[in-house]
This record gives C-alpha cells, sequence and structure tokens, in this order.
C-alpha cells in the first residue's frame, strides 16, 4: 500500500488549508498578488503540499488549489466572496521545475510529476468513470460513501454489520458522481529523439481535459508518472497521469523582424531578387536552379479555397544525383515536416493504423501525412512502397483527408499536407526509350497528384562535371552558406512571411490561363489522353506561390509567364515540351512519351492474326519509320529483355 493510500482522509477546508499553506511556503504569494481576472498562474505540482493533496484526491485537485489562491488573495485585497466571483476564470497552468525530454524520464521518476514536450500520435473516444457513489446492503440497508482512488477505481464495500455476514453492497446508480476520461498517445518529438525510434507514453486525460488534445498536436504536458503492474508477467505498465495541457504554439511560425521584412520588400523589387533565394536554399548542392525553385513555390504555397492549396512535387531521377540531400533540406525549413523512406512504410503508416492498447481495445494511430497536416511530408525511395501503400495516398493528395472504417472504428483525419517525393528508376538509370511508368511503375492517377515532377539524369558534359566536381571540393573546406544572401535559419523566416500572404488572380491573370488552358485542351483533343483540370489548378497554385515570394497581393501575367517558363524546362528535361500551343502531357497522365506512342504503332502495324510479331519484321518497320538501324536494333534488344516474350513459332508477343 503506497504512503497516498494511508494517509489521513482530508475534509474540504483542511485541503484548501494546506494548499494555502503550500502557495505562501513555495513564495507564490507576490504572483497571487499581481492577478487580475483572466489571468494566468504557473504552479510546481510537485512541491511539497501541493503533490500530497494531488495524490490523495487527484479529481479535486485544481478546484481546492483555485480556492486557496482565493483564500491567499484575500488576505491583502480583502473580500472572499468578490474574488472568488471576478476571478472565477483564473487559469492554473500545473509545470515542473525542470522541462525533460521523454526518453529521459523512467521508473525513478515514479510517483512525481514530470513535464516534456509531446506530438499527439492517438487518441482513444471519451468514456466515463464513477468519481464517487452511495452503496446499500441489501440485507441491513447500511449505506456507504466511496470515492475512486488515484487509479481511478472504485471498490465496491462489504457490509460491516456481522449479521449480515460480509454482504455485498449495491451502488445506487441514480446518486453515483461520474467523470470523463481519455486515453492518448503521446510521441517524443523528431527533433528531440536520440534514437531512431521515438519513446511513446500512454497518457489518461481527465474532466475539463478530455478533448483538448487532437492528432498530430503539439502539447507541453506536466503530469504525474504512474506504474501499473500487472502481477501475472511481473510487468509495470507505465503511464502519465496528465494534470495539465499547454498548447506549443506551433502555428505560430518564427517570421523576420521589422528591419528585416522592411530590407526583404526592398530586395524582392530588385532583379535577381529570386536567384539570390535559390542561392540559399541547399547552397551545398551545385546547380537545380529550376529544382530548388520549385521546392520553394512548394514552401510557400497556394491559396486555399475550394480547391486545395498546397503543393505537390515529384523527384525522379538516377542514384548518386542528390535527391535525398534536397529533401532533407526542405524538411529542416519547416516546423512541422516529417522525412521518411518509401522502403520502410506502409499504408497505415502514412495514414492511419490501428493500434492494440494492454487492455485489448483498439485505438486509431495517426501515420505520417496527418501528423503533418500544415506542414510538409518528405517522402525518399516512393518507387519501393508496396502498390497498396501508395494508392492509400490518393485521397490524402487531392481531398487532403485520410480516413479509416476498420475494427470498428470510423474516423476522418485532416492532411492538409504538402508531398515532397523522390524515386530511382527500377532499372538503375532511367531510360528514355521506355515510358516514365515504366521506369518508375507508379500509377497514372497516383501521378497526376504531382504539380510538378521534375526528370534528373546523370549526363556525362565536361564542362557541368569540372563544375561540380570543384563545388564538392571547395565544400570540404568552408561552409557552403558563407556567402549566402539567407542562412537556414533566415531563409525559414522568410518562407514563413511570404506564407502569409494570399495573393488574387487578376483579371488579365485569368485570361492567360484561360488562354493555357484552351490550347492545351486542343492538344489533348488529338491524343487519347485527356487533358483536365487538374493540370489548370495546378498551374494556378504554382503562380500564387510565386507571387508570395515576392511578397504580392496579386498575380499578374508575369508570374504566370514565369511558371509557364518552368513548366516548359520541366517537360525537357523528359525529352518533351510546349508545342502546337499546348504541353505535352502524355507522360504525365498515361505514362507514355510521344516516343514510345510511336513505336508502338509500328510495332501494331506488324502483327500477324494471332497478335505476334517476328523482330526481323519490326526492325525493317522501325527503319521505315525514319529510325537508324543502330538505333532500331538497339530499341528491339531493350524490348527483348524487358517487355516482350518468346513463342515456340519463333515470334513474339509484348507483354
Amino acid at each position: 500500500m503506497t504512503d497516498y493510500e494511508k494517509s489521513v482522509e482530508y475534509t474540504d477546508s483542511a485541503k484548501i488549508d494546506v494548499l494555502k499553506q503550500a502557495l505562501i511556503d513555495n513564495r507564490y504569494t507576490d504572483v497571487i498578488d499581481t492577478l487580475r481576472p483572466n489571468s494566468k498562474i504557473s504552479i510546481n505540482p510537485s512541491q511539497k503540499g501541493f503533490i500530497d493533496i494531488y495524490l490523495q484526491y487527484p479529481n479535486d485537485f485544481l478546484d481546492s488549489l483555485r480556492e486557496a489562491i482565493y483564500h491567499v488573495k484575500s488576505h491583502k485585497d480583502g473580500n472572499l466572496e468578490l474574488i472568488r466571483s471576478s476571478f472565477e476564470a483564473v487559469k492554473i497552468n500545473l509545470i515542473g521545475e525542470l522541462l525533460m525530454n521523454m526518453h529521459d524520464i523512467n521508473t525513478k521518476h515514479e510517483n512525481t510529476t514530470v513535464t516534456f514536450e509531446c506530438q499527439v500520435l492517438a487518441t482513444d473516444s471519451p468514456k466515463s468513470y464513477i468519481k464517487e457513489a452511495k452503496f446499500d446492503c441489501p440485507l441491513c440497508g447500511n449505506e456507504y460513501d466511496e470515492k475512486c482512488t488515484i487509479d481511478r477505481t472504485i471498490i465496491v464495500p462489504v457490509c460491516s454489520n456481522p449479521s449480515c455476514k460480509k454482504a455485498k453492497t449495491l451502488i445506487r446508480t441514480s446518486e453515483m458522481i461520474t467523470d470523463d476520461i481519455q486515453t492518448i498517445l503521446m510521441q517524443e518529438p523528431m527533433d528531440k529523439s536520440k534514437k531512431s525510434s521515438p519513446v511513446i507514453f500512454t497518457g489518461k486525460l481527465v474532466g475539463k481535459l478530455v478533448r483538448t488534445s487532437y492528432v498530430g498536436q503539439k502539447k507541453l504536458i506536466t503530469g504525474l508518472f504512474r506504474t501499473a503492474v500487472d502481477f501475472k508477467k511481473n510487468e509495470h505498465e507505465v503511464f502519465i497521469d496528465i494534470m495539465s495541457v499547454q498548447d506549443m504554439d506551433e502555428n505560430k511560425p518564427t517570421l523576420p523582424d521589422e528591419s528585416e521584412i522592411k530590407q526583404l520588400k526592398s530586395d524582392s523589387k530588385q532583379d535577381g531578387f529570386i536567384d539570390k533565394i535559390i542561392g540559399s536554399f541547399a547552397p551545398a548542392i551545385f546547380g537545380y536552379n529550376d529544382i530548388k525553385l520549385s521546392i520553394l513555390l512548394q514552401l510557400a504555397g497556394g491559396v486555399k479555397t475550394q480547391k486545395r492549396g498546397d503543393i505537390n512535387l515529384f523527384l525522379i531521377g538516377d542514384p548518386s544525383m542528390a535527391k535525398s540531400e534536397l529533401l532533407k533540406f526542405a524538411s529542416k525549413l519547416v516546423t512541422k515536416s516529417i522525412y521518411t523512406s518509401g522502403r520502410g512504410s506502409s499504408a497505415a503508416g502514412l495514414t492511419i493504423g490501428i493500434v492494440k492498447m494492454s487492455d485489448g481495445r483498439s485505438i486509431a494511430q495517426a501515420g505520417v501525412l496527418p501528423m503533418c497536416d500544415g506542414g510538409l511530408a518528405c517522402i525518399d525511395e516512393f518507387d519501393k512502397m508496396g502498390e497498396d501503400d501508395r494508392s492509400a495516398m490518393h485521397e490524402a493528395m487531392e481531398q487532403q483527408t485520410v480516413s479509416i472504417a476498420k475494427a470498428g472504428i470510423a474516423m476522418t483525419l485532416p492532411s492538409r499536407t504538402s508531398v515532397l517525393a523522390a524515386a530511382n528508376p527500377k532499372w538503375g538509370m532511367y531510360d528514355s526509350d521506355n515510358s516514365l511508368r515504366d521506369n518508375i511503375n507508379i500509377p497514372a492517377p497516383l501521378l497526376s497528384r504531382f504539380d510538378l515532377i521534375w526528370l534528373i539524369q546523370d549526363k556525362v558534359s565536361m564542362t557541368s562535371d569540372r563544375m561540380k566536381a570543384n563545388h564538392i571540393l571547395n565544400s570540404f573546406e568552408m561552409s557552403m552558406d558563407g556567402d549566402c544572401y539567407l542562412k537556414q535559419d533566415d531563409l525559414s523566416k522568410y518562407l514563413n512571411y511570404a506564407k502569409s500572404f494570399k495573393p488574387k488572380l487578376t483579371e488579365d491573370a485569368k485570361k492567360s490561363l484561360l488562354d493555357i488552358y484552351e490550347r492545351m485542351r486542343k492538344v489533348s483533343s488529338k491524343s487519347d489522353i485527356p487533358i483536365g483540370t487538374r493540370q489548370l489548378e495546378a498551374i494556378v497554385r504554382l503562380s500564387m506561390a510565386y507571387a508570395k515570394l515576392h511578397f504580392k497581393e496579386e498575380v499578374d501575367v508575369s508570374d504566370i509567364n514565369i511558371i509557364k517558363l518552368l513548366l516548359e524546362k520541366q517537360y525537357e528535361s523528359f525529352g518533351s515540351s510546349i508545342s502546337q500551343g499546348g504541353v505535352q502531357t502524355q507522360i504525365f497522365v498515361d505514362g507514355k512519351s510521344v516516343k514510345e506512342h510511336d513505336i508502338l504503332t509500328v510495332w501494331n502495324s506488324c502483327k500477324n492474326v494471332e497478335g505476334n510479331v517476328r523482330l526481323g519484321e519490326f526492325e525493317k518497320a522501325l527503319i521505315n519509320s525514319g529510325m537508324s538501324k543502330e538505333k532500331a536494333e538497339s530499341t528491339i534488344s531493350k524490348w527483348e529483355t524487358q517487355v516482350l516474350k518468346l513463342n515456340s513459332d519463333g515470334t513474339h508477343t509484348r507483354m
């Protein structure tokens, strides 16, 4: 039996007297004297006097402490009733002396208060428990009053009348006093974790604290570190009996000061401003200015209306092209961001999973995308994810929600998250003779949810290779951000400030966008693949983001022209272009390049009645279509190893 269970019973007035004396002994009187209505006061509950009452009366602790504060203040300000009525809204923050890391909390802190930062990982449905109840003996009618213990269990008393032979009493359900209780899972913030696997604690919210914590929120928690013994396993289940919950103000990002804002606005009107900003992004990585600009546009974001404002970006490229470094640098600029690898990610890990608690209950646990709500999710090795796992992202990337209906749990969580993904071609190096979809094996519906897709190839160029090598060698001798326009922290502040703008489309801008869309549709009508409004929405988001980078209140034609140029360079990375008044988007929508489409047309023209082709005839047809003999032989050789199956009669079938 613990000390608090052996303690004497306190009356309500006695509890107030103990807490009043604790306030005086711990020197809170000066703070209380300065209190005004709607004020806040922070108290360390682990101090002597406070913890004693809390351990014995956790359910009444805050009410008793508030009353004790009124008594202390009345000694100087007079009328207790007046103080009680006027200071009814005084808020009490319970917080320890030291802010601890979750990985430093262990069994030596049992029955002591701990204060730590965390991120809410999962929440259970609120339930109720019995605080107080009356019990009656069914034989003699004796009455018994019982209160729940600190473990929030209530013991059914037995009758003390000898003639009743310890008969079990019956509860008066009509007179019992109940309160709300909720279980949450709290995860250590990734930036504070010493190990790859962050610490997770179970927490108990009671009373007014129920429904104050939601999945993905960052909180400052103060609570009692408790253990519950499982005697069958001889194991102690640890949990936090939460006493206080405070928001971490994660939605208030660090902004530049007035002088910095004035300087940035002045510089934004000068030529070369965006080039300076691009140069400040991942300065250790040589080149990639167009891709860096695209990521900056993503971090600035569009303007959310009825459509999503978040921008999704996809990088595809050969190995060792710094894709991962670009993702990691981007994640460091956003407060609410997670970097993960597709190799170890599942659908549940990205969206919503089901977790079994120790008592057998199932609760929903948020994945990466809802945890990054309002931030950035960086997913490396996107191609290594399973097909079912990738398909789970469709809803999150377009509707910006994640839903689950499993194990008796049906819920939807917000996922207003920008996705920055990177992938390697499945053959090691990108094969330009094959389609985008064949190179990365990602379905068209998922590809269409990315606003920009960039191909990064390792092409041999003596000039660029020498410049890149010199850049790498210099990075070993000096800091690469030494000459940057903005250091990393300043770049983060700049982007946070740019995000606050909500530019609107001008009439001229709308006309320009309409013209672009009409030309895109004309091209679409000439192909089997339609170009829909999703491509138009992407251009609008990118144009708004570019206006934000210049602190504009309106999106004008100049912003749209820059995005058109960026789109042109994007298509050029795939060997396509904006032509005939519109964008050739086959590689984005159906995964087929124009080149492959032509080769398939030749293949289909060579089919016999069984639908098979002889390679000799296929080679002649390719040459007749204008392809060189060497290129035709190379194409056939790749097809033989990748997409063709040899039949018994010497013909081939395309798989």
